[in-house]
């Protein structure tokens, strides 16, 4: 819901503006006792304050207020999402932090105090990238030598987590390259016990394949060239990665010609 606002009175027939004004402050006492309990690290008791606050101000949603009113309450609810985001770092609840966090900067995008409770809960959540991109947006709005050396620490710990992502794609590729040598070695195994040099051997089964005509199961490709079962299962594997590779292929070939500009007709 959004606050309507009037900069001046309402005209004869329109809905007069809601009076603000208590609501505020209501809410601004709210959050005065809820910072008392933050003093006294009762951090529950705070929220509870915080959210009881922000529940006031709903009340004007949707209704219309004078300009300057909407303002306050904006700014107003920034402060106490803020402030319910610190609480929960304090209480070591990073999700309900970042959310908290989130939150007021709907409200207000460039409260810095919210810009840092959420960084610091995102790196609690080991989310470096976002914690970084908090940070760089903090440091648009102020900066000093304890954000810089924050800014240096995060932007190592996402360098890390990057380099472990890369090596374990390296490695899952490795793996994946290493299984396609040892499933053609089978492969070529079996096609030299069985005498199936022979190209049609694997034509025929392929087409099998591609038909979808036939249920093609290891045991139907044993009876076929009287194989042991474990032998046709490697044979039958390696052929249907071909047919794999070919249909992908053929997809890949299509895309890229249909991406491709129409030739001018123009000389």
């Amino acid at each position: 819901a959004e606050l309507q606002s009037f900069v001046m009175a309402p005209e004869q027939g329109q809905q007069e503006a809601m009076d603000g004004a208590p609501l505020i402050a209501a809410a601004t006492g709210l959050k005065d006792e809820g910072n008392t309990f933050v003093k006294k690290k009762l951090f529950n008791d705070a929220v509870h304050r915080y959210e009881k606050g922000i529940d006031i101000l709903d009340k004007a949603d949707g209704q219309p207020i004078l300009r300057h009113e909407v303002e306050q309450m904006v700014q107003l609810k920034a402060v106490l999402f803020s402030n319910i985001a610190q609480c929960m770092l304090n209480l070591e609840l990073w999700r309900r932090a970042n959310e908290a966090a989130t939150a007021s900067l709907k409200f207000d995008e460039a409260n810095v105090k919210a810009l840092h409770r959420r960084s610091k809960a995102r790196e609690a959540l080991r989310d470096y990238a976002g914690a970084l991109k908090d940070a760089v947006a903090q440091q648009s709005v102020e900066t000093n030598d304890e954000l810089e050396s924050r800014l240096k620490m995060l932007r190592a710990k996402k360098e890390e987590i990057d380099a472990a992502i890369r090596a374990e794609e390296e490695s899952s590729e490795d793996e994946a390259d290493t299984e396609l040598v040892k499933m053609k070695e089978r492969f070529d195994e079996v096609v030299e016990k069985y005498d199936l040099r022979d190209d049609e051997t694997a034509s025929e089964v392929a087409d099998w394949l591609a038909s979808g005509e036939w249920l093609l199961t290891v045991r139907r490709v044993a009876n076929r060239w009287k194989m042991e079962e474990g032998d046709a299962e490697a044979f039958l594997r390696w052929i249907a990665k071909g047919v794999e590779f070919q249909s992908q292929n053929s997809a890949n070939q299509a895309q890229a010609a249909a991406a491709a500009p129409a030739p001018s007709l123009l000389t």
